[in-house]
């Protein structure tokens, strides 16, 4: 083999480690674009199903609302249940990293509550959350649904 064809095998082999390595670089930036991929489509997943969600435990929270107050043994333990199925929901959510939020006497805060009526309190600052219409749902700090709330507005007495 002559110096010239060790210097053409030479370049060869070289251009074909160099495309080797931009072939192995591909693969894995690929490997990361689809890791990421699965996670938009994890996360896009949880949050549908949330959405799916939240109004069930919106229906439990009103049937417990105006759960009767005198009842037979029977109906308080069904009622129990019914209770119980509505936490074993919540702790789901809970699991899932999901949050709700928006409580009475909390202060308003726009980006996390939507005001839905305002009302006068004396005895409560203005500004705080007289009552929760809906409450509001959350994942790590993405707002799901805000929290509807009645306001307390002095203001409006005047």
């Amino acid at each position: 083999m002559t110096e010239e064809n060790k210097k053409t095998e030479c370049e060869k082999c070289i251009e074909s480690l160099n495309g080797w390595k931009r072939a192995l670089a591909d693969y894995d930036n690929l490997k990361k674009d689809l890791l990421r991929e699965k996670e938009v489509m994890r996360v896009n997943i949880k949050e549908g199903t949330v959405h799916e969600l939240i109004p069930i435990i919106d229906n439990f929270d009103q049937a417990i609302k105006y759960k009767p107050e005198k009842v037979d043994k029977n109906i308080e333990m069904w009622l129990q249940g019914v209770e119980h199925i509505k936490t074993q929901l919540e702790n789901m959510l809970s699991d899932m990293g999901v949050e709700s939020f928006g409580l009475q006497d909390q202060e308003f805060d726009e980006n996390l509550h939507e005001a839905v009526g305002e009302s006068v309190d004396e005895s409560s600052d203005d500004g705080k959350i007289l009552e929760v219409k809906q409450i509001g749902w959350k994942i790590n700090e993405k707002i799901i649904r805000p929290a509807k709330v009645i306001i307390n507005n002095k203001k409006i007495q005047k």
